[in-house]
């Protein structure tokens, strides 16, 4: 299981995880906390001791890499039931202009899917991806015809 910390992006400062939400652990903050504020995305981004709103929450990429990663946006559905399916945009620290999409999940409090593969259906994806937009303002896929003239979409559209 990945450990989980927040770390201030622009100083460096590494608070303790329950000065800055109520929650102990990362699972506990999604499930108690994130979830139930209808993913209010400034949970993501409280203020450091510097004044900024830059704590992120961050990881490791694998254990033992020194890589680091964190995450700018956590939408998810439901829960259904005990079921949290969620889209994680990430950055590498490294690269932190490349935005990364990690698809997770928690079943209950556990925080045991968030380090596995998740499997969704189809309709599910399309309210993720919706519910992304909806967070970060931008879409992650365009429309196949979008930013076509009129005359075009209809050639493309009686091609398919």
């Amino acid at each position: 299981m990945a450990k989980y910390w927040w770390q201030c992006l622009s100083c460096g400062n590494r608070p303790a995880w329950l000065t800055v939400c109520h929650s102990r652990s990362i699972a506990a903050f999604i499930w108690d906390e994130l979830a139930p504020s209808g993913w209010d995305q400034r949970l993501l981004r409280p203020k450091c001791k510097c004044r900024r709103n830059s704590l992120r929450i961050t990881y490791r990429f694998r254990r033992g890499d020194p890589e680091k990663i964190s995450i700018n946006y956590i939408v998810g559905l439901g829960p259904d039931g005990d079921y949290l399916p969620m889209l994680w945009e990430t950055f590498r620290h490294s690269r932190p202009r490349t935005p990364w999409i990690d698809f997770k999940y928690q079943k209950g409090r556990s925080p045991w899917g968030l380090t596995k593969r998740v499997v969704l259906e189809k309709v599910w994806l399309a309210r993720l991806l919706r519910a992304y937009e909806h967070a970060a303002g931008v879409a992650i896929v365009t429309p196949p015809n979008a930013g076509l003239s009129g005359r075009t979409k209809a050639r493309r559209t009686t091609l398919a």
